[in-house]
């Protein structure tokens, strides 16, 4: 069988195969040979539903030999000349049936979750189409990322890192970086519990591993604590500067307007206490904030209809009287060589003043629509991109139900470069 990933493609367009499978056969059997032999025993258990679709795959892959042992009438059938008209193919040559024999001969547009590419370059429509359709449903907890694998880039050469300009942040190493995950939950004195968020964390632990980075989880933080953790990975990844790409910084919890709250109630400046932390530390690489909390108390709702309490599904991560609380600042001042915010993104689950929202048995739907649109499209996708999408999936989301508030994402940008995350490929070399 040559184009496995093809085949597989197809077949998952069909609805043989699920695509959890197809990443976890990409992402467990790097070798060909094997993988190719886990893709049959899967369709062996699937019966003979499964044989019609293999062999229009195998015969759009390349795999006439293949094709002419399993069913020797398909070539002439009327099923292979309309799959000969869909995809372009054509249809005679001296009197023999043939199909594409090549990757320079194949024209195929894939199904929806992969892109096609002509002359190496993305269809935007293609890409528009994928985003409309891919992110509807949330990733299951134990989801599995779809990775940029050799197949794929084989299939895709555009998307090969190595060859990308040189206007992208070099993101090949292994790990890729660190990742601080501080989610403060149900430790608080008087503040609500979050529920949902642990739903978050778990989730983004999973995802970000995938993507290559060592987490490091923290849970219910004191002010002392998290001044501390915070100062701590800072020192990390400047002493671990020259063998990773990128850091990441991820922040759960209730907030106020600039501020974190940790479990004992105290605020935590963003900017002077989280971001200026790492002004002058891994220095020409991107640097990740995304922070779940709101940022004030103003809520963005439509009217409630008659008979309904939208606060029955909906919790938010504002504090009910944030003039009351003590907002702990120590007044430092740290002077740096490079301009600050250099190579650093914030992302903000909410705008200025506004509250965020958290659903206590699914998690918020800032970090779950982000989650789903990372592990399908990180490996094509940079991520300015992947902002509009969660952007646009959190707007449909909140408008297909009447009940539920708005929200609207806030994403700060200061790199200077086009940040892809290569999941699945790197470089020992530096």
């Amino acid at each position: 069988m040559c184009q496995a990933t093809k085949v597989m493609d197809y077949l998952e367009s069909a609805g043989v195969i699920p695509r959890s499978v197809c990443s976890r056969i990409l992402h467990q059997y790097p070798v060909p040979e094997d993988r190719k032999r886990e893709l049959i025993n899967f369709l062996l258990t699937r019966g003979k539903h499964a044989f019609k679709p293999l062999v229009e795959a195998l015969y759009l892959a390349g795999n006439q030999h293949l094709v002419q042992l399993l069913d020797e009438k398909f070539l002439l059938s009327n099923i292979r000349q309309q799959l000969d008209a869909e995809y372009h193919f054509p249809t005679l040559v001296g009197g023999q049936p043939t199909g594409p024999t090549s990757i320079e001969d194949e024209q195929l547009r894939r199904m929806d979750t992969n892109i096609e590419s002509i002359d190496n370059k993305i269809s935007v429509d293609d890409l528009n189409n994928i985003e409309v359709t891919k992110f509807e449903d949330e990733v299951p907890m134990g989801f599995e990322a779809q990775l940029l694998t050799a197949d794929l880039i084989e299939q895709y050469p555009h998307l090969d890192p190595t060859r990308r300009s040189d206007k992208c942040y070099r993101m090949l190493s292994k790990p890729r970086g660190y990742c601080l995950l501080i989610n403060n939950v149900d430790a608080f004195k008087t503040m609500e519990v979050r529920q949902g968020s642990d739903v978050d964390a778990s989730k983004l632990k999973s995802l970000f591993e995938q993507l290559g980075f060592i987490v490091l989880p923290r849970r219910n933080l004191t002010y002392t604590e998290m001044i501390s953790v915070i100062e701590n990975f800072a020192k990390l990844i400047e002493e671990k500067k020259d063998s990773c790409d990128c850091s990441v910084v991820i922040i759960l919890s209730h907030g106020g307007n600039g501020t974190i709250y940790t479990v004992d109630e105290l605020a935590v400046n963003i900017d002077e206490h989280i971001i200026s932390a790492f002004d002058d530390h891994l220095i020409g690489k991107p640097k990740l904030f995304i922070i779940q909390a709101c940022r004030g108390s103003q809520c963005n709702n439509r009217s409630v209809p008659s008979g309904s309490n939208s606060s029955n599904f909906w919790s938010s991560d504002s504090i009910s009287n944030e003039t009351s609380r003590t907002i702990v600042d120590s007044g430092s001042h740290r002077s740096t060589m490079v301009p600050i915010r250099s190579d650093m993104a914030i992302w903000y689950s909410t705008v200025k003043d506004y509250v965020s929202w958290r659903s206590p048995d699914d998690g918020s739907i800032f970090i779950q629509s982000l989650i789903t649109v990372f592990a399908r499209t990180a490996w094509y996708y940079d991520l300015s991109r992947m902002v509009t999408c969660v952007n646009r999936t959190m707007d449909e989301k909140f408008a297909a139900h009447e009940s539920t508030p708005f929200q609207t994402p806030c994403f700060e940008c200061h790199l200077r470069h086009d940040l892809y995350f290569n999941p699945g490929c790197c470089s020992e070399s530096r």
